[in-house]
């Protein structure tokens, strides 16, 4: 009989999600027990370090050795092992040489950030083997979310009425220093009170290298017991097998050789250590709980510089279809190439001197860090939304783990695009940004102040905006700060203008607001031709950087009207009256110019201005056309267009660009019956292709519109595409974990009409609200909105000191209302021209 076997798609572990803190490496947990893409070793593509070398699942993993009464002892591998290297033997395969080691059989994994929940089964073992895999991600608690640490909480329940002695193993691999040859493994044992661990380090490194640290394996138990410095298989997996427990034994000198030439001693090519918990089950139902806490210490991350960021398109003549001259360059481009690279560091290293440190907080810690988390992730699924929904928009946050840079020099952004060889463009990508940040402005406002203090360092001194940081806070570079694309001025203002106003901090309003005005000023005196006071495309210009705009192009403008239009609002509480009077008539003018020029009874199209050589290529019908007026809902500014068109326009967005096969593409013109005619010399086709980012923003944008099922369409869309594909955690543009899609953070609030502009918050549902709950997210809080048969709850569940500049609550919704939780002492004020109810804080 042949063999027969059936493989679904979704089977192949392609992507994972992460563990770690936001900015300090870290590695991915898959749905086959592994662990991949590890990048703690302040190592590429994510850090300047050089590749880790290793196979990654011979970095770590888990085996469970259990005796029943009466029968021989055995080792089970807590993994669906790869064809070679399993369990870490890399020369022969344990089927072979072990026959007393197995892999299990089934792994169910159930994942939703930050919880990586698997159970483990092997045919014909009556054990119950569960881990729960995680790392504190708590919303508004910087330092606790930015922890170098990853959890293991482990339960094995026995489901037999034999007695049992089992025992939980954790295997590192001592990979510290791994590019310098010059190294000897370091294993320490530590031990006291409850705590036991061993510190994985090594001896003769380099001080100031990139992986020169050490990690930290450690359990709160004093049964634990610990096997150092072990490689080949014998006699180590013969005495783990036969003694029980784990005997006490330190082998790591044995790990260093001496060398031929010089007889000095050097690091083998490998060095294993293993921490085991004992535990007895005595009946039926007895389990053993344990939790490993695995910490590391990295300090030396060095910036990366210009000369390893792949750069953007307009950025860099190196893809097809770029003329080499005609790119913008900064007059010093590719000067001091041997300057040296600015030490960062980690900002994790100002709370931690050491990985036992990191392991011993973590432990002390665990009960809160984990209930805190654990917190966050219950208020956000205790939602009426459809659980497709909450899981895409929940996945997005991966990203903050896989691609950050958080350093102890006080940068932070998100890494535009990450392959597992590669990453692309820089940190904090201001057009990827105008997307993406809005889940760094909600959930870690200080970080999003971070980001913006980048920018504004950055600022040409004409006004014009960097387009990227090449995780370097000491130097921008000449090629990432030309200034070109037209959209950046607009998004630096309101990215700008948002962290400052959620923050409530005026000190801070009044230090960027120099910043702001030069953007805008730039714009109005260098990159307006015809004197209409609004940006004039001339090409390829902005975000959508693989085809033309010319003159007055909706994605752009709407943009720069939101900009325009929050600015005024923060002129107003500087008092810079002179500078409102000078700009309120370029708001009211431009609104009616976008509409005049590029409105055609269907939706507004893709610029003003049709060109000879492409007469049809301005009627492009793109998907975030009027991504400006979307955008603004969150603050609660005055629509850019009229609502009756901008509505029409997303309905014909949804008519022409979204494909049920396919997703929402990006732009389609009049006429395309299968896909949009592409340029021999395009670098990558971005009109019939589909980003999620701006699929997740459009939906968004469909919400706060009153679009509800359209919306879901798109997202239910996005969600299943990417279970099909099995890269559920790693969206795709300009590579992968791409920054973009987490704009998926704005979609709870704008289901629930919900603005904030720091001092005023706003839930005005688009469409009646039926009875149910929604998770509320506002800048560093988070909270849960209530509607029953009897009224309106507005609870706030953590962050209330973030909110200390917020004056009034106004819930556009009948019946009772109350508000609980909130800082201060509120009070009902008369309703006014709001259908429902307004409170107001009390000085």
């Amino acid at each position: 009989m042949p063999l027969q076997t059936i493989m679904h798609r979704s089977q192949l572990p392609r992507s994972g999600l992460a563990l770690g803190g936001i900015g300090t490496g870290g590695f991915e947990i898959r749905q086959d027990g592994g662990f991949a893409n590890w990048s703690l070793f302040n190592n590429a593509p994510l850090f300047a370090g050089p590749p880790f070398p290793h196979p990654p699942k011979s970095m770590l993993f888990f085996k469970l050795w259990v005796r029943f009464e009466n029968e021989h002892p055995r080792l089970v591998l807590l993994q669906i092992e790869d064809s070679h290297g399993a369990a870490s033997l890399e020369n022969h395969e344990y089927h072979y040489i072990f026959p007393w080691l197995s892999a299990v059989d089934v792994i169910r994994t159930s994942a939703s950030f930050p919880f990586a929940d698997l159970d483990f089964e092997q045919d014909g073992l009556p054990l119950r083997v569960t881990l729960r895999a995680w790392s504190p991600f708590i919303p508004g608690n910087v330092k606790d979310s930015a922890l170098p640490l990853a959890c293991f909480d482990f339960e094995v329940r026995s489901t037999s009425s034999r007695p049992a002695d089992v025992q939980v193993l954790a295997v590192l691999r001592n990979s510290v220093a791994y590019d310098q040859p010059e190294r000897t493994y370091a294993n320490r044992r530590v031990r006291d009170g409850v705590f036991s661990g061993v510190v994985v380090s090594a001896g003769g490194t380099r001080p100031a290298a990139c992986t020169t640290g050490e990690l930290c394996l450690a359990v709160a138990d004093p049964a634990a017991t610990a096997y150092l410095g072990w490689e080949h298989p014998h006699p180590y997996y013969e005495r783990c097998l036969r003694e029980y427990p784990l005997p006490e034994y330190d082998d790591t000198e044995g790990r260093n050789s001496p060398d031929p030439a010089t007889g000095a001693r050097r690091a083998d090519p490998r060095c294993f250590v293993t921490l085991g918990v004992p535990g007895r089950l005595s009946a039926r139902g007895d389990s053993l709980r344990t939790g490993f806490a695995l910490g590391w210490y990295f300090p030396n991350n060095y910036a990366r510089g210009d000369d390893e960021i792949g750069a953007g398109y307009l950025e860099d003549a190196g893809f097809p279809g770029r003329d080499e001259a005609a790119r913008p360059r900064g007059d010093d481009e590719g000067a001091a190439p041997g300057r040296a690279r600015p030490l960062e560091g980690h900002l994790y290293s100002e709370f931690f001197d050491s990985a036992e440190a990191v392991a011993r907080y973590g432990l002390r810690e665990h009960a809160r860090l984990h209930a805190e988390s654990e917190a966050f992730h219950r208020a956000f699924f205790d939602s009426s939304l459809p659980a497709f929904v909450l899981d895409q928009v929940n996945s997005q946050l991966n990203t903050l783990r896989t691609s950050t840079w958080l350093t102890k020099t006080r940068m932070f952004g998100v890494l535009e695009g990450l392959s597992p060889v590669k990453s692309f463009a820089g940190i904090a990508t201001t057009d990827v940004a105008m997307y993406g940040q809005i889940a760094v402005s909600l959930l870690f406002p200080a970080l999003d102040r971070m980001t913006v203090d980048l920018w504004t360092k950055f600022q040409n001194p004409d006004g014009s905006v960097i387009h990227s940081v090449v995780c370097d806070s000491t130097t921008a570079s000449p090629r990432e700060a030309n200034g070109h694309r037209l959209d950046m001025p607009g998004q630096y203002v309101f990215m700008a203008l948002r962290a400052a106003l959620w923050s409530g901090d005026r000190a801070y309003l009044e230090k960027i607001w120099p910043a702001v005005k030069r953007a805008l000023a730039y714009v109005l005196r260098e990159r307006d031709a015809n004197g209409d006071r609004l940006p004039d495309m001339e090409g390829i210009m902005c975000s959508y950087d693989n085809f033309p705009m010319y003159g007055v192009a909706p994605y752009v403008v709407s943009q720069w009207l939101a900009a325009v239009s929050l600015a005024l609002v923060a002129a107003r509480r500087l008092g810079d009256e002179s500078w409102s009077n000078e700009y309120l008539p370029h708001l009211e003018q431009g609104r009616a110019t976008l509409e005049r020029t590029t409105w055609n009874g269907r939706y507004f199209q893709l610029c003003s201005e049709p060109r000879a050589t492409d007469p049809a290529g301005h009627l492009g019908c793109l998907a975030d056309q009027i991504i400006g007026d979307g955008l603004g809902r969150q603050l609660g500014l005055p629509p850019v267009v009229d609502p009756s068109k901008a509505e029409t326009a997303l309905r014909t967005v949804l008519e022409l660009n979204y494909k049920p096969d396919q997703g929402l593409r990006n732009c389609q013109w009049p006429g395309d019956a299968f896909l949009h005619e592409v340029a021999a010399d395009c670098w990558v086709d971005q009109a019939n292709t589909c980003w999620t980012g701006v699929e997740l923003n459009f939906a968004a944008q469909l919400y706060y519109a009153g679009l509800t099922a359209e919306a879901e369409t798109i997202v239910r869309n996005v969600d299943e595409r990417h279970r099909r594909w099995g890269i559920y955690w790693d969206h795709q543009e300009f590579g992968g974990h791409y920054f973009r899609p987490l704009s998926a953070l704005a979609i709870p609030n704008a289901f629930l009409g919900l603005s904030y502009d720091g001092e005023s918050l706003r839930l005005a549902p688009p469409r009646p609200l039926p009875n149910g709950r929604w998770c509320v997210l506002l800048p560093g809080a988070y909270g849960t909105l209530f509607r029953t048969p009897e009224g309106v709850r507005l609870r706030l569940l953590s962050g209330a000191d973030s909110l200390r500049s917020l004056r009034s609550v106004v819930l556009h919704l009948p019946g009772s209302a109350r508000l609980e939780g909130f800082p201060g002492k509120w009070v009902a004020a008369p309703a006014g021209d709001c259908d429902g109810a307004r409170f107001l804080r009390q000085e």
